[in-house]
């Protein structure tokens, strides 16, 4: 080293410090992932239930560090396998939405209603088609993204379990278990047929088209006095949204009836 040191010395050299070498490492390491969003995968599995004892709904929201948080729906109303479904589906989105969750991926065993959030198939019944729109609009208000897929019903035992309002326990899972009942539907109008109940023996004034005779027929029950089997089995086509008269097709979403004016 001595002999080092007087070899050296003629071209005047420095020593200087390198730095804290750890520190900086550290500090672009945490620079490097400042920009990666962390995720926390949440799950909901959803199941709806209706036999002539009565519907109900199975929910079953899972998320990190074994959280489990499961929820069983009475129906205190009839309604329909499919409807049920989506009332399912709108009681673990409320539910996820309450948590705080963001990022979710909704799993259900029919196919039908997966299809239809997925735009996939079109909408034939009237009171899907208002459930759909719920759907979609609870989603886009409170998440950033909803994921639906479709599983094999053997993947969603617990929540048939659930909405059948039998109770089993899970081992090793930080878990709470809901019960609630749902008094009324989500939806806020029943496409049903309207009743009209005249005050007097006159018709209620409104400007004659086509469609005059389809929606007095879906409205009061008059049909024309010249109306056969062959009319009434065309006016069985159609139905009444509100205010507004429908043709049912086979293969085809409803059609909007318009006058020829409105054409």
């Amino acid at each position: 080293m001595s002999s080092w040191v007087v070899e050296l010395s003629e071209f005047n050299i420095h020593y200087e410090l390198h730095g804290p070498i750890k520190a900086q490492c550290l500090l672009d390491f945490v620079n490097d992932l400042q920009h990666t969003p962390i995720e926390h995968q949440w799950t909901l599995h959803v199941d709806g239930s209706s036999n002539p004892k009565g519907a109900g709904a199975g929910i079953e929201l899972e998320g990190p560090n074994d959280i489990l948080i499961e929820k069983s729906l009475h129906f205190a109303f009839k309604t329909s396998n499919d409807q049920a479904e989506y009332e399912a589906i709108l009681a673990g989105l409320s539910l996820a939405r309450e948590v705080g969750v963001k990022t979710l991926t909704c799993k259900t065993d029919s196919k039908l209603t997966v299809g239809n959030l997925n735009d996939e198939f079109h909408i034939k019944d009237p009171i899907l088609l208002q459930y759909y729109h719920l759907v979609r609009a609870v989603i886009q208000s409170a998440f950033e993204r909803v994921r639906t897929v479709h599983i094999p019903r053997t993947d969603n035992i617990r929540a048939d379990i659930l909405s059948k309002l039998a109770s089993t326990k899970l081992k090793s899972r930080h878990r709470s278990l809901l019960q609630q009942t749902l008094c009324t539907p989500s939806i806020t109008h029943t496409c049903q047929n309207l009743t009209y109940t005249p005050t007097d023996s006159t018709t209620p004034p409104q400007s004659h088209n086509w469609t005059t005779p389809y929606n007095q027929y879906l409205k009061i029950g008059n049909s024309p006095q010249d109306a056969d089997k062959t009319w009434l089995a065309k006016a069985a086509r159609y139905t009444m949204i509100g205010d507004d008269l429908y043709k049912r097709g086979y293969d085809q979403p409803l059609l909007k009836c318009v006058t020829v004016k409105q054409a």
